[in-house]
């Protein structure tokens, strides 16, 4: 294979630019306090009065989505979560639409450069109408070890029905994660049930959003 110059020097700055990050982000923590710095920039976090998914009334706003389709939030979500899935046997990883959409991608993307290679799927909130008028999304295999993950835990509500559709096709959830966990009781129910919980981040009821390490 004929390598043009342009594609030489191109690689060379991608390697330069790879480094510098590893340098930056050392560790796990390094990489929330930076997907938590990002959130604050993207003014992922508003405050208000705001009606939840849940239906409860709240003074503050977490929009995942703001960092997670983000290019540098998108890397960092997954260079955190990818390596809390790997611990266990998960084969795929995801979750409730439209929350989980960008998360999944980021792992199952970085998975791959990783040599993981961890499938990713996603969990209508119904199911299609029409065609093969199913609920789940990609190539789950029944019998599967998989991860749920999500941008916000508060009831715990989405990733719940995330829970019992994989579980309907005899998955096994093995883990689930959050990028936020709002401490409203969905993590402590999700726990209750026996399942592994772990987030990047959490949050007091007024807003305040700290770096959370298990």
């Amino acid at each position: 294979m004929v390598y043009t110059k342009q594609v030489i020097i191109y690689t060379l700055a991608l390697n330069i630019v790879r480094k510098d990050r590893a340098k930056i982000y050392k560790t796990d923590r390094d990489r929330r306090e930076r997907i938590l710095a990002l959130a604050l920039e993207r003014e992922a976090v508003k405050y208000g009065n705001f009606v939840l998914s849940s239906g409860q009334d709240s003074t503050y706003y977490f929009d995942g989505r703001r960092i997670s389709l983000d290019p540098e939030g998108a890397y960092l979500i997954g260079e955190c979560m990818l390596p809390l899935i790997a611990a266990t046997d998960a084969t795929a990883v995801g979750g409730l639409t439209l929350g989980a959409d960008p998360l999944v991608a980021s792992i199952s993307l970085l998975s791959y450069i990783k040599g993981l290679s961890i499938t990713g799927f996603i969990v209508r909130k119904q199911g299609k109408l029409h065609g093969t008028r199913q609920t789940i999304e990609g190539l789950l295999s029944p019998g599967s070890k998989v991860a749920i993950v999500d941008d916000t835990c508060t009831t715990g509500g989405s990733i719940l029905e995330s829970i019992k559709e994989v579980e309907r096709i005899e998955c096994e959830v093995v883990q689930v994660i959050s990028i936020l966990d709002r401490c409203e009781g969905g993590s402590q129910e999700i726990k209750k049930r026996g399942y592994s919980f772990a987030t990047l981040l959490k949050a007091n009821k007024q807003g305040q959003v700290i770096v959370e390490i298990d």
